[in-house]
C-alpha cells in the first residue's frame, strides 16, 4: 500500500481537496480522504507528497502508426489525405513499430496513461501489447463497395479474435472510418459486431467541407481526386442532400464516439447529443481546415467533449499539453462562446476516458479506478478551481514531478 498526498487534490469529478491523500492498493485507488486521517489509519504506508495531485491525461484520438511520416502541410484537406496515403505506402513495418514505440515512451513522460488509437497496420497490435498504457485500439474499417463488406468483417473478426478481444491493458474496438470511406452497410455491420463482442466504436465525422459536399451532392474533390488514388473511380455515391451527421444519424448512439465534428449545424448538434462522446482535435483542425469545432455549443448541449491530438502528420506532435495550451490560447475564439480552463482539463481526463469507453476505470481520482496519477509541482497553488486549472495547463509538462501508472511511480 502507498499514500499519495498533496496540498491540493484535483479529482476532476469532485471538488478540490485541501491537504488530502489517496490510498493505493492493488493498482487501484482504495480510499480518498484527509492526509492526516489516512496517515493515522495507515501508518506503515509509503507516502509520496506533492503540491498538486491530478489524474493522468488521456489522448482520446490518434493515429500512432503515422508517427514516422512527420508533419504534412498541404493546400487543403483532400490533398493532405492524398499525401498521407502516398507516404504511408512507403513506410515499412519496422519503422512504424519503432516510431510508435518512441511516441508511447514520450507519452508516459508527458503523463498520458491511455490512447484512443486508430489502427490499420497489424504491427500496431504488437506495439500496444508491450505498452504500459491503458488504451483503446480501434481497428479501422474502410470500404465503399457493398459486396466486399462480408469479407472485411471476417478479416476484422480474425484480427481482433487473435487478441481475444483484449490485449494486455488495452481494450479493442472498431472504427468504420467516415461517411466518405465506409459504406453505410459497413457501419451497420460494425455496430452489430461491436454489440455482439462488446467492442468500442468510433468514427470520423463532419471533419471537412469536402466531406460535407460529397455527402450532400455526391460530387466534389473527394470523388475527383481521392477516389481514383484508391481505385474507387467507379464509385459514385448518390446525393443525400443532408449533412454527414444527418446522413449517419441512424448509427449515432451511446455506443459510438465521433471524432472532429467541425462541420456541424445546431440541428446536427442535437444528433451528436446521442453519441458516447465527441473528440476535439484543435491543432489538427486548424492545420487542415483553418477552423475549429463549435465546442462551446456542444458543451452547452451537455455533449461530453474529449481531447485528442490526431496524428503528428496533422498536429505536428502528439503532446496533449500542447493541445490544451492551444485551447487555452483560443478559449474565447471558439464558435458559440468561451471555454473555461477546467473544461479543458476535463476534456483531457474524464471525458477522454468516456470517449475511449473506459470512464469506469480511468480519468478521475475516484475509489475503484486505476491509480494513474500525476504529481504536479506548481510554485503558485490557487485554491480557486479555474485558476488552478489555468496554472496547470499554462505550466504544462514542465510541472510534472511524478507519473504513477497503476500505482507504480514511473
Amino acid at each position: 500500500m502507498k499514500l499519495i498526498s498533496a496540498e491540493l487534490i484535483l479529482p476532476i469529478t469532485g471538488p478540490l481537496i485541501k491537504q488530502g491523500a489517496v490510498l493505493i492498493k492493488d493498482k487501484k485507488i482504495a480510499k480518498i480522504g484527509l492526509r492526516k486521517e489516512l496517515k493515522k489509519e495507515y501508518p506503515s504506508a509509503q507516502e509520496f507528497h506533492y503540491p498538486v495531485l491530478m489524474p493522468s491525461l488521456i489522448n482520446a484520438h490518434t493515429h500512432l502508426e503515422l508517427s514516422g511520416i512527420g508533419l504534412i502541410k498541404s493546400k487543403n484537406f483532400v490533398s493532405w489525405l492524398i499525401e498521407i496515403i502516398q507516404k504511408k505506402r512507403e513506410l515499412d513495418p519496422l519503422k512504424i513499430e519503432q516510431c510508435a514505440l518512441a511516441e508511447i515512451e514520450k507519452a508516459v513522460k508527458l503523463g498520458v496513461c491511455a490512447f484512443g488509437d486508430i489502427i490499420s497496420e497489424r504491427i500496431m497490435f504488437k506495439v500496444h501489447q508491450t505498452s504500459p498504457l491503458f488504451s483503446s485500439l480501434f481497428l479501422e474499417l474502410i470500404g465503399m463497395r457493398e459486396n466486399e463488406i462480408k469479407e472485411k468483417l471476417k478479416t476484422a473478426k480474425t484480427i481482433l479474435g487473435g487478441g481475444n478481444y483484449q490485449l494486455g491493458n488495452n481494450q479493442l474496438g472498431l472504427s468504420p472510418h467516415s461517411s466518405y470511406t465506409a459504406h453505410k452497410e459497413l457501419f451497420r455491420s460494425a455496430k452489430i459486431l461491436a454489440k455482439k463482442q462488446k467492442l468500442a466504436l468510433c468514427a470520423h465525422l463532419a471533419e471537412s467541407e469536402q466531406e460535407s459536399e460529397l455527402v450532400r451532392t455526391g460530387a466534389g474533390e473527394i470523388i475527383n481526386s481521392l477516389y481514383p488514388l484508391v481505385n474507387w473511380q467507379d464509385i459514385k455515391p448518390e446525393p443525400s442532400w443532408r449533412s454527414p451527421a444527418q446522413y449517419l444519424k441512424e448509427f449515432i448512439d451511446e455506443n459510438i464516439t465521433l471524432v472532429h465534428c467541425v462541420q456541424v449545424s445546431d440541428e446536427d448538434i442535437e444528433i451528436l447529443r446521442k453519441a458516447k462522446a465527441v473528440v476535439h482535435c484543435p491543432r489538427s483542425n486548424l492545420s487542415l481546415l483553418g477552423k475549429l469545432a463549435p465546442v462551446p455549443k456542444m458543451l452547452k448541449a451537455e455533449i461530453p467533449v474529449a481531447l485528442g491530438t490526431d496524428s503528428s502528420a496533422s498536429a505536428g506532435d502528439l503532446n496533449l499539453w500542447n493541445e490544451m495550451k492551444k485551447m487555452l490560447e483560443l478559449k474565447d475564439q471558439y464558435p458559440g462562446g468561451e471555454i473555461k480552463p477546467f473544461e479543458i482539463l476535463k476534456m483531457a481526463t474524464i471525458n477522454s476516458a468516456r470517449a475511449i469507453f473506459r470512464e469506469h476505470e480511468l480519468g478521475a481520482i475516484e475509489p475503484g479506478k486505476i491509480a494513474n496519477l500525476l504529481g504536479i509541482n506548481l510554485s503558485s497553488r490557487p485554491a480557486d478551481t479555474e485558476q488552478l486549472c489555468f496554472s496547470i495547463i499554462d505550466a504544462g509538462e514542465r510541472a510534472i514531478e511524478s507519473v504513477f501508472l497503476a500505482g507504480e511511480k514511473i
